[in-house]
């Protein structure tokens, strides 16, 4: 597992909009489709960034 740490965006530091915390772990998260996983082409989907509150463990997601 990852340490957590703060989050800087271009608008400032990620919150938490649940407990307003500012400690994140970071995840890379495949977004899995239904069309590509009929295909069994999971692999070729996109990616999300997740950061996973070390407070309340809310889940903030992000495309890449």
């Amino acid at each position: 597992m990852n340490e957590p740490q703060p989050v800087t965006l271009p608008h400032g530091n990620l919150k938490c909009d649940t407990c307003q915390n500012e400690l994140f772990e970071r995840h890379q998260w495949k977004l899995q489709t239904t069309g590509m996983t009929f295909f069994n082409l999971d692999w070729a989907n996109r990616d999300a960034t997740c950061f996973v509150c070390s407070t309340c463990r809310r889940i903030h997601w992000f495309h890449v």
